[in-house]
């Protein structure tokens, strides 16, 4: 994430833990505990779609789009004044987010309003049903 400049080098007075899970396939998931930071965050309540909804709004059509977006938090920049309350800790120092990290409250929701944002003019309407089914 360092040499992708996903992150850098950090001092802030924020600091959550980074957690290391093990998958179905004994492979291990870096997560961060972000459960302190949430906790004082105002939220965001933009609206997030329903998959029910969303696989509805796609019977009977015949066409469909599949975009790949596995890594579309991290095409979000993080505010300058923000970046210090996304910081982590590793065994090799402690590093903060330049781009949107999995695990922060409103990650969802701005992820969401963004693409709502960027395909709205595509589809229209149904962008809230089919968004977020990447």
């Amino acid at each position: 994430m360092l040499k992708l400049q996903q992150v850098r080098p950090s001092s802030s007075p924020w600091s959550s833990p980074v957690l290391l899970v093990k998958k179905k396939d004994r492979t291990k998931r870096f997560c961060i505990d972000y459960c302190k930071l949430n906790a004082v965050t105002k939220k965001d309540v933009y609206p997030l779609p329903q998959i029910n909804n969303a696989l509805n709004h796609l019977k009977n059509r015949k066409y469909f789009t599949i975009l790949d977006l596995i890594s579309g938090y991290y095409r979000i920049p993080i505010r300058g004044e923000d970046k210090e309350k996304t910081e982590f800790i590793t065994h090799s120092g402690l590093y903060e987010f330049n781009v949107m990290p999995f695990g922060l409250t409103n990650a969802p929701a701005t992820f969401q309003n963004l693409m709502n944002v960027t395909l709205g003019g595509l589809i229209g309407k149904s962008v809230l049903s089919v968004s977020m089914i990447f």
